[in-house]
């Protein structure tokens, strides 16, 4: 998975931890904890086997071992493992759903600037 545009720090929700609010950030976040209320970063989010999220989830990519109740936005790549549990709708360049997750939603996959132009700037379409 690529790296989002974070600092190169994480942030730990533990697990005995509970925090309802607004999560908003420029780091990686690790949610092993319950959080409530709405996340959006444009670094990585990891939710671990003990996570549970109950928020819209905004990311660069997001990995769902425990259990988010939500929609996601996973500005490239979205993974479900097999322990990971999603009821929402989810949009990301790439989605990844291992053989065991539970996903309840809609997908919606979101283009990359570079396949919707074909690979070129703007300006270097070919022309019909």
């Amino acid at each position: 998975m690529e790296k989002g545009k974070s600092t190169g720090s994480t942030s730990l929700l533990s697990k005995k931890v509970k925090i309802e609010g607004e999560l908003k950030g420029n780091e990686d976040l690790h949610v092993e904890g319950h959080f409530k209320g709405s996340i959006k970063i444009s670094g990585d989010i990891f939710i671990g086997p003990t996570g549970i999220v109950e928020a819209d989830v905004e990311a660069h990519n997001v990995v769902v071992q425990g259990q988010v109740t939500g929609n996601v936005t996973a500005h490239k790549q979205l993974q479900l493992q097999s322990s990971g549990k999603l009821l929402g709708d989810c949009a990301a360049q790439s989605i990844h759903i291992n053989e065991g997750a539970l996903f309840e939603g809609r997908s919606k996959m979101i283009r990359s600037s570079a396949s919707t132009t074909g690979g070129k700037p703007d300006g270097n379409r070919p022309k019909n």
